[in-house]
């Protein structure tokens, strides 16, 4: 589990964000010298992103309390799950997100109850088709991407996520390269 303190100076850097794009977001959040290639703070750097963005278009909740609930639940979200259960914490990170912006619970009834679920799957579906072995900057990417075009889809609200190239193909020895829609052959 990652200090407090990182968690504290990722949460600092999204209450400074001033932007809709959580791809942005996204690529500051992970330059901190304390987030790894990978591993499960993707599980909450994804809906920390994603409500970040939302909020900048919104600005209609608290955005630290609903910045904290998030990694309080992606905090459960297991390391290694993508190989383990079929299922990856990015992909569930937007469930998270939804969830989270929308106020559902286990208990919610009607629409927003199925729509946490659709949007993680909708995820996981962009994840499938790529395959693995696992990247967590692809797959938080992707999942970020995926949540967008769904919460423009289905609730009328767009981000502006931004173009994406990875420059970390050295630090991952399982690099998919070329296959990777991300992938820009940088050895850097």
């Amino acid at each position: 589990m990652l200090m407090n303190i990182t968690i504290e100076r990722l949460i600092d850097r999204c209450m400074e964000a001033d932007t809709d794009d959580p791809v942005k977001i996204f690529r500051t959040l992970v330059r901190d010298s304390e987030v790894p290639m990978h591993g499960g703070i993707h599980h909450r750097i994804v809906p920390m992103c994603l409500i970040t963005a939302y909020w900048n278009v919104v600005k209609d909740f608290d955005l630290r309390a609903y910045l904290m609930e998030a990694v309080d639940r992606a905090e459960k979200v297991p390391e290694t799950i993508c190989g383990y259960w079929g299922t990856c914490g990015s992909a569930v990170g937007t469930g998270i997100f939804l969830s989270v912006i929308t106020r559902t619970t286990p208990l919610t009834k009607g629409k927003r109850w199925g729509q946490c679920n659709l949007i993680t799957s909708q995820s996981l579906e962009r994840l499938g088709e790529i395959g693995g072995p696992r990247c967590c900057k692809r797959n938080a990417v992707l999942s970020i991407t995926s949540a967008c075009d769904y919460v423009k889809r289905e609730m009328g609200i767009e981000m502006h996520p931004s173009a994406f190239g990875c420059n970390r193909v050295k630090d991952n020895p399982d690099c998919i390269g070329a296959k990777c829609p991300y992938y820009t052959n940088k050895k850097e």
